[in-house]
């Protein structure tokens, strides 16, 4: 008989990995009962939750078109708004019992209240008091104001109309009453947020599952307990009504607690069989590697002795097949390290940008390992990150080949790494975009940061400047401590290169140095702006010194790029807004000839003085357009002196268009349609941006009273003229004042 002893070894090695496969079976088979018993739970949460949902959404829905339905339908309420007055007791009491009627066919709303914006009045159920008296105030305010508008319903608040009750949870809708495009007032709705969890709690059991709802805000609006915050989320949806997002989840009780425990009982089987089976197959492996052990030994004692004869014998065995396979791993092991060596700075790029951004390592310890391999920076000292940016860099393309340009970016990536070597400094460069060069400077312990950096950095823009015929302009950021506050330091050197349209090229620009927020308010920024747009429209020549003055403006309070492109597209809207008033032969030629030009402007700007020349320029050649179609248009001239008359005349309270019609000899119909045509706004319109222009300027500049001011340009009636000033401007004449006061103080103190 043969000896077959190897042959039984191996067939009883592998079959305790036999038995591991039968075990792992059942393991997957327990797994897919308990994941499909999941599934099902998870999709009765699902529906649960949406018909909490549903119930919740159809409550508030019903409650907001009622209200509705009574606010076009109740003659009481259309009273309290349009006729209304506080003494007003018998419509008060009907409104009250109106609010009554209406919590007692809706149990959800705990209160309702009504507010009258022209006399600032307020009636609920249990008082009615002044607008600013009443404890809800500060949450109607921003109603009133204008400042939020079609709000919907809010996240849950506190609602508190007289201390001695103590505040109540609520969610609240106001209606702008009645629905005109300004209103009269709103009507205020309170829904109890004990009241929504009440209604949903007969809809499941909170032994067995919950369900939060958080409003837009985060807040939870139905009460949640310690437990319940600790369970995990199954089910989320968004309600199309509210907004509000719903999660539920189901809770461990001792059932689902018995489950996961025979489930954590069937997976640590399933650990241990599968580590007893590695622990036998290395066991196996160990065995059956001895006889394989012995012929590697052999191989190496006859490598060793026998290679000359081997090599240069007539014939070939095994022994050197294994030879020439060991030579052939030895070959592509070589050509893999010089593949690494040749990929190394792509990684080393790609680590950098992962710095950078805040992907870095989270252990210091990995860290070390890449640093020593890669021979980067020592983050146990200060680093300081930099932004090198081309300038005009479309020019720099069109100026030189693309092999010239990769050896223009070289030479400047090399005299970077030079000159801090010879400061004594350690520098890690990577290019992050075509025109920009990251720079990580490592800066010793006694040297001051801002030092080093203009020491090593100025002496390269220099070098580049002179040697490369190009300049560079370089965005610094401060200090990093540490390796979490690198991505601080770079994005303070990137945003200090945005400063570099106002403070120009070729120069250094740390952003310690500059202001920590811009100064001056967009407001009145966007208001210049819209009064050259007009000035343009209308063929005033004022626009010129208007657009000095907003270039001035941004020169005093130092705006970033952004914030001066923003301007730059802003200017071109007003304009393009305005030439949409006018007739089609303006607006044909501001499609096809000044919207382009000043678009090409702004491409062709790096810093403000560019902007200024090529902008003021664009516009001149636009305005003067303008001038020719104007000539060429009959009756041009006599709105002209229309217009004329009016700026000297605007005081006058009998101005209007009969009044000008008598005067110019037609008919107040086709002076109103030439009005039109020629200046694209409206006699009436034209005649109130004139009086409250000039009462701007009255309120900046003396210190004359309201009703002095709005007779000396033009009304009768303070109140009258406080209306109008308010819905043009967007601020009362006495806001507008103390607004002006405090701007010019800000400006005074830069």
């Amino acid at each position: 008989m043969r000896n077959r002893k190897w042959f039984y070894r191996q067939l009883f090695s592998y079959m305790p990995a036999f038995f591991i496969v039968i075990s792992f079976i059942f393991f997957m088979f327990f797994q897919l009962l308990s994941d499909q018993s999941r599934k099902e739970a998870v999709k009765g949460n699902e529906t649960l939750l949406l018909q909490a949902m549903s119930s919740i959404d159809s409550s508030l829905k019903t409650i907001e078109q009622m209200l509705m339905t009574e606010m076009l339908k109740n003659t009481d309420i259309s009273a309290f708004y349009k006729n209304g007055t506080q003494n007003d007791y018998y419509l008060n009491i009907k409104l009250v019992e109106f609010i009554n009627n209406f919590k007692n066919a809706y149990p959800l709303v705990d209160s309702i209240y009504l507010v009258r914006t022209k006399d600032n009045f307020i009636l609920s159920s249990a008082t009615s008091s002044g607008l600013q008296d009443y404890p809800d105030y500060p949450f109607i305010k921003p109603y009133i104001n204008q400042e939020k508008k079609d709000a919907g319903w809010t996240g849950v608040r506190k609602f508190e109309e007289f201390s001695i009750k103590g505040p109540n949870r609520v969610v609240t809708l106001a209606l702008k009453a009645p629905f005109l495009k300004t209103g009269q007032g709103f009507l205020v709705v309170n829904v109890s947020a004990d009241a929504i969890n009440n209604s949903i709690e007969s809809m499941y059991s909170q032994d067995v599952s919950y369900i939060h709802i958080l409003d837009q805000g985060g807040s939870d609006v139905l009460p949640v307990s310690e437990a319940e915050k600790k369970q995990n989320i199954v089910s989320q949806a968004i309600s199309p009504v509210t907004g509000w997002e719903y999660q539920s989840g189901l809770i461990n009780g001792k059932w689902v607690n018995v489950a996961n425990q025979l489930f954590n009982i069937w997976f640590m089987l399933g650990i241990l069989m599968i580590l007893a089976g590695v622990a036998w197959i290395i066991y196996a492996a160990k065995k059956s590697y001895k006889p394989i052990e012995q012929i590697v030994s052999q191989v190496q004692k006859f490598s060793q002795n026998k290679a000359t004869t081997l090599l240069h014998g007539n014939g070939q065995d095994e022994f050197t097949f294994l030879q020439s396979a060991i030579n052939q791993m030895l070959e592509q092991s070589n050509s893999y390290q010089r593949q690494y060596r040749e990929d190394l700075h792509v990684k080393k790029a790609y680590l950098f940008q992962q710095l950078m951004e805040g992907q870095h390592f989270s252990r210091p310890e990995e860290w070390e390992v890449m640093r020593d391999a890669m021979q980067l920076n020592d983050f146990a000292e200060r680093q300081v990150a930099c932004v090198i940016e081309i300038d005009k860099y479309t020019q720099f393309c069109g100026q030189f080949t693309q092999q010239d340009q990769y050896l223009m970016k070289f030479a400047l990536k090399s005299v970077i790494q030079e000159t801090a070597q010879e400061h004594g400094g350690f520098v890690w460069t990577e290019w992050i975009a075509n025109d920009a060069l990251g720079v990580l400077l490592q800066i010793e312990e006694l040297q001051d940061p801002q030092k080093q950096v203009t020491e090593i950095l100025d002496h390269a823009r220099k070098w580049v400047e002179e040697h490369l015929k190009l300049t560079v302009t370089v965005g610094a950021g401060g200090a990093a401590y540490n390796l979490e506050e690198i991505p601080d330091s770079y994005a303070q050197a990137q945003q200090a290169l945005k400063y570099k349209m106002i403070l120009g090229n070729n120069r250094i620009i740390f952003y310690n140095l500059l202001a920590k927020e811009e100064h001056g308010a967009m407001f009145d920024y966007f208001q210049l702006v819209h009064s050259i747009a007009q000035s343009f429209r209308l063929g005033k020549e004022e626009w010129r010194e208007k657009y000095k003055t907003l270039i001035r403006s941004i020169e005093q309070n130092i705006l970033s790029s952004d914030h001066i492109i923003s301007l730059a597209d802003y200017l071109i809207y007003s304009i393009g807004r305005e030439m949409d008033k006018m007739t089609k032969e303006y607006q044909e030629l501001w499609e096809h000839t000044g919207r382009p030009s000043l678009l090409e402007a702004i491409q062709l700007s790096d810093t403000l003085e560019q902007v200024e020349v090529n902008f003021e320029q664009t516009l001149e050649q636009f305005y003067g357009e303008l001038q020719k179609v104007q000539v060429t248009r009959n009756h041009s001239e006599t709105i002209r002196s229309v217009r004329e008359y009016m700026d000297r005349e605007f005081a006058n309270p009998d101005l209007s268009l009969d009044f000008l019609s008598d005067l110019f000899n037609l008919s107040s119909k086709m002076l109103s349609k030439l009005f039109k045509e020629e200046t694209g706004q409206k006699f009436v319109d034209y005649l109130i941006e004139l009086r409250i222009g000039h009462a701007q300027t009255l309120l900046t500049e003396t210190d004359q009273t309201i009703q002095e001011i709005a007779e000396e340009v033009g009304y009768v009636n303070a109140i009258s003229f406080g209306r109008m000033f308010k819905k043009i401007v967007c601020l009362s004449p006495g806001e507008y004042r103390d607004h002006m006061i405090r701007r010019n103080k800000d400006m005074t103190a830069l």
